[in-house]
C-alpha cells in the first residue's frame, strides 16, 4: 500500500480551478420554485439546530454518502472549519426542507464559495428530495448569482444532477470495486499472495477479525489512532477530534465500520470505513509494519469485504487516489467532477 493521501491529513486548502466559466443573469439558473423558501444558515449553532431535519432529508436521498451527513459535517465545522462564513442554503416547500446546499465562503472578501467538509471529504453534493433537485439547482444558482463571486465546488460525484445543469471538468479519481465481480476480479498474483498470507496467519494459535460496537469503542479507536499513526505518521490534534467525533456519530447511526485483525492478542491492523446504502466506504487504513510478512492489511480488508457482501453490499468505494492496491482487487475508476463558475 502507498503511503498516506497528504489530503487525508490536512485542513482545506483552496486549489485553483482551471478556466472557469463566466456568466450573465440569465444563465445557467433556469426553472422556477414558486412554492420554496430558502434560509440562509450562517452559524455553527443555526447548523446545529438543522440537524434532526437534516438527518431525515440525507436519509431520503438514495445518492447521498456519509459526506453530506451532519454526523460527517458538523465535526468538520467544529475542528477543521479554518475561516471564512458559513453560508448553508436550507431550501423549504411549506415548511417542509426539500434541499439542503452545504456551503461557506472562503478567500479574501469571501468571495469564493465551496462545500463544508472540503479537504477531508472524497465527495461533495447538494441534498434534494427525490424529483425536487432540479429547483433546488437553481435555487443554489440565484443565490450565488445575487451574491456574487467564484463558485468551486470540488468532488461532485460522477451522476450528480449538479453535473446536468452546470459544466465541469474532472478533477480525481476513486477506484471502485464491484463485489458482483468479486472475487474474480482480482489480479491472479493477489489471490496467490493472499493464500500465502491466509497459511502464514495459520501459524498463529490465536487470531481474529471484529468490529468495533458501543461497548468497546474507545478501545478500538485508540488502537486504530496508534496503528494509523505507527504507519503514517502523527495526526494533529484537530483532525483526531474530528475522526472522534465523526466516527461516534457514524456508530450512532449504524454506519460505522471500524475494524481491526489482532493475532495473539495484539491488534495488527484496523481500517476506519463506513457504510451506506450499498456502498462501504473504505477510508483510513493502519497496521503494524513488524508483521508485513503476514499482510495484516489485506487480510483485514478482504474480511470487510466478506462481511460486506453479506449486509447485501454490492461495492466498495475506495475513494480519492489510485494506490495500486485498490487494483489487486479488482476496482474500476470512477471520475470526480469540479463545477467552477464565476458570478459576474
Amino acid at each position: 500500500m502507498s503511503p498516506m493521501p497528504i489530503w487525508r491529513a490536512a485542513v482545506f486548502v483552496a486549489r485553483p480551478a482551471a478556466a472557469p466559466v463566466r456568466t450573465g443573469l440569465s444563465s445557467p439558473w433556469q426553472g422556477t420554485c414558486s412554492n420554496s423558501r430558502v434560509d440562509l444558515i450562517d452559524s455553527l449553532s443555526k447548523l446545529e439546530n438543522l440537524i434532526p431535519e437534516w438527518a431525515d432529508l440525507h436519509q431520503r436521498c438514495p445518492r447521498a454518502t456519509p459526506f453530506q451527513s451532519p454526523q460527517w459535517l458538523l465535526p468538520w465545522t467544529r475542528h477543521l472549519f479554518d475561516g471564512g462564513e458559513i453560508q448553508t442554503l436550507a431550501i423549504r416547500d411549506r415548511g417542509e426542507l426539500i434541499g439542503l446546499a452545504p456551503l461557506f465562503r472562503w478567500g479574501i472578501s469571501t468571495r469564493n464559495v465551496s462545500f463544508l467538509g472540503a479537504g477531508v471529504s472524497d465527495y461533495g453534493d447538494l441534498l434534494a428530495v427525490p424529483g425536487r433537485e432540479a429547483e433546488c439547482i437553481a435555487t443554489l444558482g440565484r443565490f450565488v448569482e445575487r451574491s456574487g463571486g467564484h463558485l468551486q465546488l470540488d468532488e461532485v460525484r460522477d451522476g450528480s444532477p449538479l453535473l446536468r445543469e452546470w459544466p465541469a471538468e474532472p478533477c480525481s479519481i476513486c477506484p471502485v470495486l464491484d463485489l458482483n465481480r468479486y472475487p474474480e476480479s482480482m489480479q491472479r498474483g493477489h489471490r496467490v499472495n493472499l493464500r500465502h498470507a491466509h497459511n502464514r496467519l495459520q501459524r498463529h494459535a490465536e487470531f481474529g477479525f471484529s468490529r468495533a460496537v458501543v461497548s468497546n469503542f474507545t478501545e478500538y479507536l485508540t488502537q486504530f489512532f496508534r496503528l494509523h499513526e505507527t504507519r503514517w505518521g502523527a495526526l494533529e490534534p484537530r483532525l483526531r477530534q474530528f475522526y472522534t467525533e465523526t466516527a461516534r456519530g457514524l456508530l450512532a447511526s449504524g454506519e460505522l465500520r471500524l475494524c481491526m485483525l489482532e493475532i495473539e492478542g495484539s491488534p495488527v491492523a484496523a481500517a476506519y470505513a463506513f457504510t451506506r446504502g450499498e456502498t462501504l466506504y473504505y477510508y483510513l487504513t493502519g497496521y503494524d509494519a513488524a508483521m508485513s510478512k503476514v499482510s495484516p492489511g489485506a487480510l483485514l480488508l478482504e474480511w470487510m469485504i466478506e462481511q460486506a457482501r453479506a449486509e447485501g453490499v454490492a461495492e466498495i468505494d475506495f475513494l480519492r487516489h489510485t494506490e495500486a492496491y485498490k487494483y489487486l482487487w479488482g476496482a474500476r475508476d470512477r471520475v470526480n467532477y469540479r463545477i467552477t463558475l464565476d458570478i459576474s
